[in-house]
């Protein structure tokens, strides 16, 4: 291949030579091309010409004759008279080359073998000079085409491994997808089979708990009726309302006569108030108010005795004792008021330590207090050990989805990276993946083949992304150029986008990112994978024409 660039090479130098030997031989008008002189020929019989626009017919004598004829300025090639009109530079030994016919004679020698000014300008002839160093560039230009060649073939051998291996990987997810989905029905049936029995028991369960939650609701209920209860009752045998029940309050109740001898005794009512004189209204509640309610609720028929053969001897309900009567105490208005005063006050104070706490713990710009989450409930160990044994079947089958999606998740990436141009032998396919950074003074710009391009700024600041990866967009040879498009908006204008021009180089590296408009950079970037003798051969043409 190396030989066949060389060769190719030589052949170009020998026909250019050639060219320019027989340039001379050719009789045309001045600053007209080998390749047009046949276009610049008198018509036989009235030596006229015509302008190549076909728009005039002229006599040929008026070519190069300082007056521009024809509307194209196709009359005036070796003149300046014609703004339009080109000026061929043989440039004998180097390159050939047009310029405008506005350079010619314009006192700067523009052709290197001096044929666009007069011989008073005096151009030097340097073509001899710039040929030879043109022959050392392109030896060069060869010699790195060569080594790059080289490099080149190593990635292409990477490139090939690279999709070999994504290819083995894919058939290998495909197995595993296979496995997993059917271990996936698996673990679905077990889950089924044991959230149904879970259910089962939590179904017990909650019935349990709610027939427990009803006698707790009850048991708590009691004390609280009991208390208020005997509040009420307190007030009514409070009759001195000094805040004490004493014994000779109790006296009065004929319902507390034990023995059913129709008086109601010291020793009696002693009894109910603990063995002791008086007691307050906490020391009634706890003290003598249970044994005082089972005989009031016998009283009042709420109560039966255990044995109901056993006759109850009836108790007159006018029998008086020292001249008061023994029927049950009614509380006054006064005792009515001063019970609920005292409720209310009651009530007020526990408002107002409840607003006391409540301002206490809420602050002015504090967070709320974290509401602790309830405990979990405390099942029986029939029950836990088949709650366990369902949330173990629901974790096996959400490991398996899971893993089924990452399957998934990675044969996709797969499939994109096989979608990619990665070139005709996949020597691009080694810098996917890969990052290059270029500084400039103001920013560090990135280019990440097949991903993004983006910048920085150099003094902090977050990246912008100046493009994604579209496609390749070279002309004549399409592998020469990338375009990386719908990156960040800029401000009140379009989104941006990235041209990658790429040439031959050792290294991949960029050599220069510029912004010739507003929001559309252009990166230089070198790399041995464009160093083939296909592109090599189109920058040839493109040079050429």
């Amino acid at each position: 291949m190396h030989r066949a660039i060389s060769q190719q090479l030589a052949i170009l130098a020998a026909l250019a030579l050639s060219v320019s030997w027989c340039a001379a031989d050719v009789p045309r008008p001045r600053g007209v091309s080998l390749i047009k002189a046949p276009l610049y020929q008198p018509r036989a019989g009235d030596d006229s010409w015509t302008c190549l626009d076909g728009s005039k017919t002229i006599p040929f004598v008026q070519v190069n004759d300082d007056y521009c004829d024809c509307p194209d300025g196709s009359d005036e090639p070796g003149t300046s008279a014609c703004a339009q009109g080109q000026f061929h530079c043989l440039n004998k030994g180097h390159e050939s080359v047009d310029i405008p016919s506005s350079r010619v004679q314009d006192g700067v020698c523009d052709c290197c073998d001096g044929s666009d000014e007069s011989q008073v300008v005096g151009c030097a002839n340097t073509c001899a000079e710039l040929g030879a160093a043109a022959a050392i560039q392109r030896r060069n230009q060869a010699e790195l085409h060569k080594q790059g060649a080289e490099k080149r073939q190593e990635m292409i051998t990477r490139g090939r491994q690279l999709r070999a291996d994504r290819e083995t990987r894919r058939l290998e997810l495909e197995r595993r997808i296979k496995d997993q989905e059917a271990l996936k029905s698996e673990k679905q049936q077990i889950k089924i089979n044991a959230e149904a029995l879970e259910s089962d028991a939590l179904e017990v369960f909650k019935e349990q708990q709610r027939e427990l939650d009803a006698d707790t609701v009850q048991a708590e209920e009691e004390p609280q009726q009991m208390r208020q209860e005997a509040s009420l009752s307190f007030g009514v045998y409070d009759i001195n309302k000094d805040g004490f029940v004493e014994v000779t309050e109790l006296m009065v109740d004929i319902n507390l006569d034990r023995d059913r001898n129709g008086v109601v005794t010291v020793e009696e009512a002693k009894y109910f108030l603990d063995e002791r004189e008086r007691v307050d209204l906490d020391a009634f509640v706890t003290l003598a108010w249970p044994r005082i309610k089972p005989l009031k609720m016998l009283a009042e028929g709420l109560f039966q005795p255990p044995h109901a053969d056993e006759q109850v001897p009836k108790v007159p309900v006018e029998a008086t004792t020292e001249g008061v009567q023994q029927s049950q105490p009614q509380p006054t208005e006064e005792q009515i008021d001063m019970e609920a005063s005292t409720d209310g006050e009651a009530d007020e104070e526990g408002d107002e330590d409840q607003y006391d706490d409540e301002e206490g713990d809420v602050g002015v710009g504090e967070a709320s207090p974290e509401i602790e989450a309830p405990a979990p409930p405390v099942y029986d160990p029939e029950t836990q050990r088949l709650v366990e044994q369902a949330n173990e079947a629901r974790n096996a089958l959400e490991e398996v989805e899971r893993n089924i999606r990452e399957i998934e998740q990675e044969v996709k990436e797969i499939d994109e990276q096989s979608a990619k141009d990665y070139g005709q032998q996949e020597e691009w396919a080694v810098l996917d993946g890969e990052c290059y950074n270029f500084e400039d003074r103001e920013y560090v710009y990135t280019l990440c083949p097949f991903d993004r391009a983006s910048q920085k700024p150099k003094n902090g600041g977050a990246e912008t992304t100046l493009g994604r990866w579209e496609q390749w967009i070279g002309e004549g040879y399409k592998y020469s150029k990338q375009k990386y498009g719908n990156g960040a908006a800029c401000w009140n204008g379009p989104q941006r986008s990235a041209i990658i021009n790429i040439s031959c180089a050792l290294e991949p590296r960029i050599t220069s990112v510029g912004e010739p408009n507003r929001c559309e950079y252009y990166f230089e970037f070198e790399t041995p994978a464009a160093c083939d003798s296909e592109a090599q051969r189109a920058e040839s043409v493109h040079d050429e024409l």
